[in-house]
């Protein structure tokens, strides 16, 4: 479900894109799986300025078309209906953004108990799965916003702490590779900015050091019309008198601690 939605039934591609209604309810049935969907929840969600007659008979043609896109693909039932509730069979199956969560938090739960090499080893697990925002192909969707942003939030924090663990362990060059991909998803973090301005100086690319807080204070400016935070103008401060023990990040905190 990151990026363009791919629903494989027995081995065999679904049919997702013939249709852009018949995509959009079984990816919310995927997205909701764990619990039957009453026919109303479907009706609002969907069709929620329509009558509720004209709702019930477009649900009617949206989970027919969802039937015959499964059954294409296999003839195992794999929508089930009881009474006026919806969902798509719980048995073996996988959706990435459940695995993905799984790995966010475990990540966290190791990086809280000091377990770095787990942590970082869950959130690569998590970034690898992550290939695109939620359902992606429909951006304007109302129901999927929130979850979508959610889940953008967990992977910048899983990228911003893998650039740090990576960084204090002396590997700057994953640190900048996982830094330039939270910013593929962010570009205005200034704290992954900053991140990715020390690794280059660790690497001896100063100038792309001092290159990055041009892009960052650019687009700062640009979009928000504001400059650089204090801790980005001091590194940048930092790195233009070539003073590396000044731009440590505990440096940083106690002077601009708040």
């Amino acid at each position: 479900m990151f990026g363009s939605l791919v629903v494989t039934l027995n081995g065999t591609v679904v049919d997702t894109m013939s249709s852009r209604r018949t995509r959009q309810v079984l990816a919310y049935l995927l997205l909701h799986r764990r619990a039957a969907i009453p026919r109303d929840v479907l009706m609002d969600t969907f069709w929620p300025a329509a009558s509720p007659e004209a709702a019930r008979n477009n649900l009617h043609v949206a989970l027919s078309a969802v039937r015959q896109a499964l059954r294409a693909a296999s003839s195992v039932s794999a929508l089930e209906r009881r009474h006026d509730t919806y969902r798509l069979s719980a048995d073996s199956t996988w959706v990435d953004v459940e695995d993905f969560g799984s790995n966010c938090a475990s990540g966290r739960r190791a990086d809280q108990a000091g377990d770095t090499a787990t942590a970082v080893r869950c959130y690569a697990m998590a970034d690898r799965l992550y290939e695109g925002d939620l359902l992606a192909d429909d951006p304007y969707l109302d129901w999927v916003l929130a979850e979508r942003e959610a889940l953008r939030l967990d992977m910048l924090h899983a990228h911003r702490r893998m650039a740090e663990l990576y960084a204090a362990a002396g590997d700057h060059t994953g640190a900048i590779l996982v830094a330039r991909r939270a910013l593929g998803i962010d570009p205005y973090d200034e704290a992954v900015h900053r991140q990715l301005m020390q690794s280059y100086r660790d690497v001896g690319q100063l100038h792309l050091a001092l290159t990055q807080y041009q892009r960052c204070a650019d687009l700062l400016w640009q979009a928000f019309r504001v400059r650089p935070s204090p801790q980005t103008l001091y590194l940048h401060d930092q790195l233009r008198r070539h003073d590396p023990a000044a731009t440590s990040p505990g440096n940083l905190a106690d002077r601009y601690a708040v």
